[in-house]
C-alpha cells in the first residue's frame, strides 16, 4: 500500500468510497454520512489520506538520506 496517495482532489474517490459504504450496510443513500461513519468505525479517505501524508513527513524527517533531504528542503547539494 502506498504511503503517501496525495492529500488533493480526493473529493471525487470519497463520493464513490461513501456510497461502498453505504452500500455496505444496506442503507439509504440520504443517511448521515457521520452515522455511515461511527457505525463502520472509518474515517473519509482524505483523513487517510492527510495523516499518512503527515506520517511519511515525520518519518523522513527522523531519518533524512541525502536524497530526501534534498528534495524536502529544495536546496541544490553540490
Amino acid at each position: 500500500m502506498a504511503q503517501v496517495w496525495g492529500i488533493y482532489n480526493t473529493h471525487k474517490v470519497d463520493k464513490i468510497h461513501l456510497r461502498f459504504r453505504k452500500l455496505i450496510l444496506g442503507v439509504k443513500q440520504q443517511t448521515p454520512n457521520a452515522s455511515v461513519f461511527g457505525e463502520l468505525g472509518w474515517f473519509p479517505l482524505v483523513v487517510i489520506c492527510k495523516q499518512r501524508s503527515l506520517y511519511y513527513c515525520i518519518k523522513i524527517m527522523k531519518k533524512p538520506d541525502l536524497l530526501m533531504y534534498a528534495m524536502f528542503n529544495k536546496h541544490c547539494i553540490t
